[in-house]
């Protein structure tokens, strides 16, 4: 690395750095760090030195409590230490899109890293006690891994970018399925390239046996404990408590209401039809039928309602404001969103609306959104600006990541939801940038 290199990446992550811990004193307070899953997230932390490893519920992968953990042994039991540290990695993932940006365009660094600086979903997950911004981190190291390999087809590349990714699913499990997916087409790419049979074998065999050494323990703990090869017991609760309403709404069948109670109708149905009284004992084997249950209402709404409700919930992701996720924004009287009634996405958001006391909160939300509407609207033009000037394989990963996470979120909507394709966007923004300046010249 130059010397104007580690100059440039030391005032960066300053910058970052000054920014994050700005956030947090000024806007974070602590009766706000164990709400919802944060206090769950504690509680599992707490308990890891007697539980171990693989003593971790099985609705959640043991990545983050680990950490939260060590960090507890290492500098004392306190919630800040576990936000300092975390706004340390979120100041680093800064740097790392930076470099990204330098590494694909040849320059960039500081639109990139100015772009992730002032990221608000970055910033305000960052003082979280949630997985995002450790899963973040490793997600971003993967896809700098993941491109580099791409680039040189160097085997230390493959091997970090496995290693990166099997380590983000422990903290995260979204990413679990991106690992079959990324093999797949790892070694399609190869057979384009016409490897041989024993080169592309190697590859196979050292990615299996990273991601089979990190995350191999936790299906055998599962196997022999519950008789299921899954990795956490959350996808049927999941499918049926939040896809299934959320898709009747946002294809425009009903209300999130109507939509949970024709998931709970559907569930009755089922333990009646099999003449059960309750689901399985087994955790695994209740999420099996729950998810079976989740499928057929699907099914039965229609692939169009589906891919619907899906293409609603993505675009909301997409343009929804960042600030919407702070702590000090939802801490203002505000309704629920999901308990919002109406049909479809329009009726939806006139009634949240109407209902939203406070012309502050309203006015906040309205700013933050016209910016998340512009800065995607730019990533939109950077993609097309990239798609002639980069080699396909690039635009078409980076593409293939984003189009990932909108397909496993579909139509739950939430600000943070977008993070993991936070940093794709800011290099879709920052080729913008530079495509124009250069268009400028010629």
């Amino acid at each position: 690395m130059s010397r104007k290199i580690a100059k440039d990446v030391t005032l960066l992550f300053l910058a970052a750095l000054l920014v994050r811990v700005g956030y947090a004193l000024f806007f974070v307070e602590p009766e706000y760090l164990l709400i919802e899953d944060q206090a769950l997230y504690i509680q599992l932390a707490q308990q890891f030195p007697e539980s171990g490893f693989l003593g971790v519920i099985h609705e959640r992968v043991p990545g983050y409590p680990l950490f939260i953990s060590s960090i507890y042994t290492v500098f004392g039991e306190s919630l800040w230490n576990v936000i300092s540290i975390q706004i340390l990695l979120d100041s680093a993932s800064c740097v790392v899109i930076a470099l990204m940006a330098k590494s694909l365009f040849g320059k960039g660094f500081w639109i990139a890293g100015m772009l992730s600086v002032i990221n608000l979903n970055m910033i305000i997950l960052s003082t979280s006690l949630l997985t995002d911004t450790l899963f973040l981190f490793l997600f971003i190291l993967f896809i700098f891994s993941l491109l580099q390999y791409l680039q040189s087809e160097r085997t230390r590349w493959l091997t970090l970018l496995v290693l990166f990714i099997s380590l983000a699913t422990l903290v995260r499990p979204s990413s679990y399925y991106l690992l079959p997916i990324l093999l797949i087409g790892l070694v399609s790419w190869r057979l384009w390239h016409r490897d041989t049979i024993l080169k592309i074998g190697a590859l196979t065999v050292l990615y299996l046996v990273i991601a089979g050494v990190l995350l191999g323990s936790i299906h055998q703990r599962n196997y022999q404990q519950y008789g299921s090869t899954a990795l956490v017991s959350q996808t049927g609760t999941h499918l049926l408590g939040w896809v299934v309403p959320a898709t009747y709404q946002y294809s425009g069948q009903g209300s999130y209401q109507e939509g949970q109670q024709l998931a709970r109708e559907g569930l009755a149905s089922a333990l009646q039809h099999d003449q059960l009284e309750e689901l399985p004992s087994n955790p695994f084997d209740g999420s099996s039928y729950q998810t079976n249950v989740g499928k057929d209402i699907l099914f039965e709404l229609g692939f169009l309602n589906v891919l619907k409700a899906w293409v609603v919930g993505s675009t909301i992701n997409l343009l929804a404001p960042s600030v919407a996720y702070a702590p000090a924004l939802r801490a203002m009287e505000h309704p629920s969103f999901y308990e919002t009634k109406g049909s479809g996405i329009v009726e939806k958001l006139f009634n949240y609306i109407k209902n939203s006391n406070g012309f502050l909160y309203l006015s906040i939300l309205a700013v933050g959104t016209v910016i998340s509407i512009i800065f995607t609207m730019l990533a939109l033009v950077g993609v097309f600006k990239m798609i002639s000037a980069l080699p396909p394989i690039t635009t078409t990963t980076l593409l293939l990541l984003v189009g990932y996470f909108f397909a496993i979120t579909g139509p739950i909507i939430g600000v943070k939801y977008r993070l993991p394709i936070e940093p794709i966007l800011i290099l879709f923004v920052t080729y913008f940038f530079i495509g124009t300046s250069l268009l400028k010249k010629s």
